[in-house]
């Protein structure tokens, strides 16, 4: 089997994949039963995995993404024959990146209830919790005088928009954990940054890249950049935060030189 360290196996998934971690993880300690290697990562597949990412000291949330998959390898590939691997290229990196995105459309719709909660509500947590590091609960949501759902959370008693948390957690479900959302200045601090107006600033615009439209005060990740027009093109996004904070594909609504366009790349 080649291993590569762009697959991301979770609660759910089947095959080869969460075979192979199960056979890696029955060959570590672990204060838990051996596991059943029938390719099935469920729950007690994701709780070893929690187990392991703990003493690994990696983010604990039982997805075994880019840095799980490197530190179940280094640490206990070598029993099992299975050779090292690569760190993977930022090109890898990049499509995971939107995969991540893409799975989380239509995951979100404050008009929509579930139980008496807002459709995605405990997604928005997980993503303020991990991508800002912010808890937040239910009560976060509701309008404090009116006491209405509110899709956007208040925080410190102010409404807190997470179109770019959105992006920076999917960056970070990617293997990307060094980037991080500093919600007091609003932007991402990590190994990413801003570009500057040069010849080359369209032609620069890769995958996955953060776009920002400062006029708007919104951030999306590009998903491509239409070719018709070299020097203000129309570009394919993935958006967060919109209309009851849905997660939503668009074509052409964000353009370059439209609202004061600027970009994020990774470093």
């Amino acid at each position: 089997m080649t291993t590569t360290l762009t697959r991301v196996v979770r609660f759910g998934t089947r095959g080869e994949d969460a075979l192979e971690i199960q056979q890696l993880l029955n060959q570590g300690p672990s204060a838990m039963p051996p596991l059943v290697t029938d390719g099935i990562f469920g729950t007690k597949s994701a709780s070893r995995t929690r187990e392991f990412q703990q003493t690994s000291h990696l983010v604990v949330d039982g997805i075994v993404g880019p840095n799980t998959w490197a530190e179940l390898l280094a640490k206990l590939g070598d029993i099992l024959g299975i050779p090292p691997v690569k760190t993977p290229n930022k090109d890898a990196i990049r499509k995971l990146v939107i995969w991540e995105a893409s799975r989380l459309i239509g995951k979100v719709d404050f008009t929509q209830m579930i139980d008496g909660r807002p459709k995605g509500i405990d997604l928005i947590q997980t993503m303020f919790k991990d991508a800002a590091n912010v808890s937040l609960t239910d009560a976060n949501f509701r309008n404090p005088t009116t006491k209405a759902w509110s899709s956007q959370p208040y925080v410190s008693g102010k409404k807190k928009s997470w179109c770019g948390i959105f992006c920076i957690y999917c960056l970070r479900q990617a293997g990307l954990k060094s980037i991080r959302w500093d919600i007091t200045i609003g932007a991402p601090r990590g190994p990413i940054a801003l570009n500057t107006w040069s010849t080359q600033f369209v032609q620069n615009i890769k995958l996955a890249d953060v776009g920002t439209v400062a006029t708007q005060q919104h951030h999306f990740l590009i998903e491509k950049v239409d070719p018709n027009n070299a020097y203000t093109p129309s570009l394919h996004t993935i958006d967060g935060n919109l209309i009851a904070g849905r997660i939503q594909r668009r074509i052409g609504y964000h353009k370059v030189g439209k609202d004061n366009f600027n970009y994020y790349s990774l470093k």
